[in-house]
């Protein structure tokens, strides 16, 4: 649903659609930097849509290691390439029925493996990571089409063989935003496009979203509103510029561009809940302040 006065998707709308699949998360890849030299693998993702259907289209598989995830959005709406591991024995419709279910317990055979975060109608958006040998789905569902009456996309491919033991260093990135158990740390973030290390060092999967400030707003309001009971006041952020990237689980990271086009302090939040199920981390205080110049 969406504000009556101000378009704004609101706060119960928001907190659906972005906790879609939260609870998803599971063993990532941790394999430490080394300081061995490697060329990531492209994969290629183009977003469109199809009358209200959204679509994905990927390569049939990519080999393991470190890999360059390159979004392409064709279409007219927002889209994302979030990425799903799945354990052998589990078929993609399985895990559909994982993801709608919002806020309940996620099984060991589903795993959050990364992607990207949406790219705007005829942009793009691109992350480099490390992905593991397996089975994997990638959805296309952000919030930002809410409303939009648009289904969401899916699409399957495959990691083939074992990524050396040195896995290969990610690029290097002039900003870093940590996430953990409940809360965020960053550094070097900048107006205009960054590159971003984004980290989760907890054991619980995460994704970081970036909303600026409403003016008068100050990290206290901020997170009075997202404690108070659905029906309170919305938070006085800046829903119309917001910057998310894909979940990733814990013990993993990836290099991710962000493009902050405003001054000012921005909130981050995490609306991923645990494995076990239950309300999403902004819930139980995983609000942080950031100040971007």
């Amino acid at each position: 649903m969406r504000d009556k006065l101000t378009g704004k998707p609101s706060m119960p709308a928001l907190a659906l659609l972005l906790a879609t699949s939260v609870g998803l998360g599971g063993c990532g890849d941790n394999a430490g930097d080394k300081q061995a030299a490697a060329t990531p693998t492209k994969f290629a993702v183009t977003a469109t849509e199809a009358g209200k259907q959204s679509r994905l289209s990927v390569p049939k598989s990519v080999p393991a290691g470190l890999v360059t995830v390159e979004l392409t959005n064709r279409g007219k709406a927002f889209h994302e390439a979030q990425f799903i591991r799945l354990d052998p024995g589990h078929t993609p419709e399985d895990a559909l029925k994982v993801i709608a279910a919002e806020g309940a317990p996620s099984p060991g055979w589903i795993q959050v493996a990364g992607g990207t975060g949406p790219a705007p109608p005829g942009g793009k958006r691109s992350v480099t990571q490390r992905l593991r040998q397996g089975n994997y789905i990638v959805y296309d569902a952000p919030f930002q089409n809410e409303g939009s009456g648009l289904s969401f996309g899916l699409a399957s491919f495959k990691v083939d063989g074992e990524a050396d033991d040195d896995g290969g260093e990610l690029p290097k990135a002039a900003a870093k935003i940590e996430a953990y158990e409940y809360g965020f740390k960053a550094s070097g973030l900048t107006v205009g496009q960054n590159t971003i290390e984004f980290s989760n060092t907890g054991s619980e999967p995460h994704h970081l979203i970036a909303v600026p400030y409403e003016p008068g707003a100050t990290l206290a309001k901020v997170r009075k509103a997202f404690m108070q009971e659905q029906g309170g006041a919305e938070p006085p952020l800046d829903f119309e510029h917001t910057y998310y990237t894909a979940r990733i689980a814990g013990g993993t990271k990836q290099v991710v561009e962000l493009d902050l086009d405003k001054p000012g302090k921005y909130a981050l939040l995490c609306f991923v809940s645990d494995r076990k199920g239950g309300p999403p981390h902004v819930a139980q205080g995983m609000i942080a302040e950031v100040t971007v110049r």
